[in-house]
């Protein structure tokens, strides 16, 4: 079952509701995740019956921590994975005396990147944008063409009707001042 982003504002209400100590809005909210977090706890431990007792950890756990999702920090979906995921990992280190296979190692890793991952890429892409919106305009529309939709130098003669020189002048003398700039 997929997640779609539409749904990602239901969730956050129905987690927002669960803070309350709504009932009614865990019962939605099970239904709608459930099977996607019982995937998750059944990729983790590989048996139905080890899954199922993680899916009501994680869920206990959503229900008590309801309160303290942040919304900035990461998607709904996310965050419950991360709970269910966390709660694998914390049985298997309960249940098992032997360490985890390689396969199960990789079966518990996350491929998303994590919530500081995320903000730290916002804040980077926010101080280029502050940068690039420093650059004059031919620098600036130079850049962005070749760098953010691929254009070649040849493209770029072509779509900015000037010679090679200037348009490779253009892009160096760009690109070192979005250094300086990302600098400091």
């Amino acid at each position: 079952m997929l997640i779609s982003s539409v749904d990602a504002d239901e969730l956050r209400q129905l987690l927002a509701q669960c803070s309350l100590g709504n009932r009614r809005a865990f019962e939605n909210l099970y239904r709608k995740v459930s099977g996607h977090l019982f995937a998750v706890a059944l990729r983790c431990m590989g048996h139905r019956d080890p899954a199922e007792d993680v899916l009501q950890e994680a869920f206990v756990r959503i229900w008590n921590s309801a309160s303290q999702y942040e919304p900035n920090l990461s998607a709904p979906m996310t965050w419950m994975v991360s709970i269910t995921r966390n709660k694998a990992i914390d049985h298997l280190r309960k249940h098992r005396e032997d360490p985890l296979t390689d396969e199960q190692a990789l079966a518990l890793a996350d491929p998303s990147s994590s919530a500081y991952e995320q903000i730290e890429s916002l804040r980077d892409a926010a101080a280029l944008q502050r940068c690039l919106d420093t650059l004059e305009g031919m620098q600036r529309q130079s850049i962005v063409t070749a760098y953010f939709h691929g254009a070649s130098h040849s493209e770029l003669v072509s779509q900015l009707a000037a010679p090679l020189g200037t348009v490779k002048s253009w892009i160096r003398r760009g690109m070192e001042r979005l250094r300086r700039c990302l600098e400091s």
